[in-house]
């Protein structure tokens, strides 16, 4: 299984993806609408194919016959405040994206289909370690992306040989982590953090593992079965930014604001998701064999804060 066709290659986790799966001798091609970003992917061995997930069109023939699809693509959902009406148009654009793929792909010439799903649609699960098999309580995204979760069953009956992965608080290069706590830290500014979430723990897991996990999955991964890719422990936003501080070298100041004023600056989605308790277990990605380079926060946020600090100094 040589050929891969794979959505959000552009983004966040996606082009860590793609350059390790070119890295490993995958013929990779990306679909994005992305001019720029295609441009980039030329230069790199990659193939592009223009088109849009919410648009039928002559990218499904492309995808329909790739031995491998990595799904990792969803509706934008940065850039404004994240009310209910919001998040009803991600729950219907996600649903025609996934349709759009999935209908188009055919048993046999498919080898393997690795769909990238959301931790959130496990919801709060309180204080306890959950594997895979919990019972969900969908919570921020999670009910908005539960219809699309639970309509992957028909293509797995149908014959697609699906792998689920869920990646849980991913922080890296360009991520939330970045903006919200390196650089208010580096500059000498307060974290601001939600009251409410202060002992909520969540599972988080650096991006360059995030993809190399789902490279391994991709390979390594059994069809049927989904896994949690989150780090060996849960941590807090606050555990995060303290280790991050300790490797700056900077104190680690917060400002704690109420749930009313988060919910009017953010929304009640992306409020109910910074409330919810995540600790996830990674024993069954464990069990594949993988092997993380940071297991923990306290490898992957120093490593983190190094590579921010060269990416600065080359800019």
């Amino acid at each position: 299984m040589k050929r891969l066709f794979v959505t959000g290659g552009t983004g966040f986790i996606g082009a860590r993806f793609v350059s390790l799966a070119l890295e490993a001798g995958y013929r990779v091609q990306v679909l994005t609408r992305n001019t720029r970003a295609a441009e980039r992917w030329k230069h790199e061995g990659v193939t592009v194919v223009q088109g849009d997930l919410l648009t039928p069109g002559p990218w499904q023939e492309e995808a329909a016959t790739s031995e491998g699809v990595v799904h990792l693509a969803q509706p934008l959902t940065f850039g404004a405040r994240v009310t209910h009406k919001r998040a009803e148009a991600y729950r219907d654009q996600r649903l025609r994206m996934d349709s759009l793929l999935l209908d188009s792909l055919k048993p046999g010439t498919v080898k393997r289909l690795l769909y990238v799903g959301g931790t959130s649609y496990y919801g709060d699960q309180g204080t306890r370690l959950v594997a895979e098999d919990a019972t969900p309580h969908p919570t921020g995204w999670g009910p908005y992306i539960a219809p699309a979760i639970e309509s992957l069953p028909r293509h797995l009956e149908r014959g697609l040989p699906l792998v689920e992965a869920y990646p849980g608080s991913v922080y890296g290069l360009g991520s939330w982590f970045e903006e919200y706590a390196l650089e208010p830290m580096k500059t000498g500014k307060r974290i601001f953090g939600l009251k409410e979430s202060l002992t909520k723990q969540m599972s988080p897991i650096h991006v360059d593992d995030c993809a190399r996990a789902l490279l391994h999955l991709l390979e390594h991964g059994e069809v049927g079965r989904r896994y949690f890719v989150v780090d060996d422990q849960p941590a807090t936003f606050g555990e995060l930014s303290q280790v991050a501080a300790e490797a700056l070298g900077v104190s680690y100041k917060k400002t704690l604001v109420p749930r009313w004023l988060c919910n009017l600056l953010m929304g009640p989605v992306v409020t109910d998701s910074l409330t919810s308790e995540a600790r996830l277990s990674n024993a069954r990605l464990h069990g594949t064999g993988f092997q993380f380079l940071y297991p923990t926060i306290r490898e992957g946020v120093p490593a983190l804060v190094r590579q921010w600090l060269e990416a600065r100094r080359r800019s």
